[in-house]
């Protein structure tokens, strides 16, 4: 029997986590929030419209704030000392095998838009779970599927997320493999190429819309776990380049996004400038992929998909 540390590894080691979740919980909202979120994304002091409530034509939510409630604790009726995501099932589940607990990272995020999101006022009522516990192979560690439904309080489905967390333990315990999407991009230059900066406090401005993992913030304890220095947390990232994307392609139309998904692939460091990266696959389909100033991949196999 293969181990991993001293423990016994085998295929079933996680099926009893398996579709488990935290049950239905609320999270209300108001303007206040999605202005703030649009704030946490990098929008401009001219995208108004994303985050002042008088401005003209009424206000509109970024797509990416139906994610909100996947890793939170500030907002939701349900309050816990930490962020906690499904992801945590299975992470303290590692933690209670070891004796320690992985490094882990957030690996990528799709998100299917199906209903319309009210930029001043709402609740969404979501209900998560653990689709399964994938395996990278012997020494690649393993990921953790998670997925969260998300309704309105009429009970309309406003999205569907699907998000991948890595953790560096027990890779080649046996279990399904992880097969990552891999998009070909077109070979010609991009269609669009957008360079913003980042500002320095954007982590800590994004935390507080409750992801309050504290090693996005605190440097010493970052370095504790490992890193250089504090970064951005994945889906800071995601939605920076969510953003960038409507920009480029159907600006301040954020209502006709229907699904986006990226791979985390650096971590992503404040201060700089970083680049979007876009191709038309076709009418509706984008590919994009984002880079930092010094070139490294930050987002990649980057689809969006849209109403024409």
């Amino acid at each position: 029997m293969k181990e991993y540390k001293g423990v016994p590894m085998d295929p079933h080691m996680f099926d009893h986590l398996i579709g488990k979740g935290r049950g239905a919980q609320n999270m209300p909202y108001t303007w206040r929030d999605v202005s703030l979120y649009a704030l946490g994304v990098g929008a401009h002091i001219t995208d108004e419209l994303y985050f002042y409530e008088r401005c003209k034509g009424g206000m509109k939510a970024l797509p990416t704030f139906a994610l909100i409630p996947y890793i939170n604790n500030l907002t939701m009726n349900t309050i816990t000392p930490i962020p906690e995501g499904t992801n945590e099932f299975v992470r303290d589940h590692m933690e209670q095998l070891l004796g320690f607990m992985p490094n882990g990272l957030h690996m990528a995020m799709d998100i299917v838009i199906d209903g319309p999101i009210d930029a001043y006022k709402g609740t969404f009522v979501v209900k998560d779970r653990l689709n399964n516990v994938l395996d990278r192979g012997e020494g690649k560690g393993t990921v953790a599927d998670c997925a969260m439904e998300v309704w309105d309080i009429a009970g309309r489905h406003v999205a569907t997320l699907h998000s991948y967390h890595y953790n560096d333990a027990f890779g080649g315990f046996g279990g399904e493999p992880f097969q990552a999407l891999k998009l070909s991009y077109p070979d010609r230059k991009p269609d669009y190429e957008t360079t913003e900066f980042m500002v320095e406090n954007i982590a800590a401005i994004y935390r507080l819309c409750g992801d309050t993992y504290n090693v996005h913030v605190d440097t010493a304890y970052a370095q504790s776990c490992g890193y250089e220095k504090t970064f951005i947390m994945g889906l800071c990232t995601y939605g920076f380049a969510t953003r960038i994307l409507i920009q480029q392609v159907m600006p301040y139309q954020p209502e006709r996004v229907k699904h986006i998904s990226a791979q985390i692939r650096s971590l992503c460091f404040p201060g700089q400038d970083v680049t979007v990266q876009t191709w038309k696959a076709e009418e509706g389909t984008l590919y994009f992929k984002m880079t930092d100033s010094d070139g490294r991949l930050l987002l990649g196999n980057g689809l969006m998909e849209y109403e024409v």
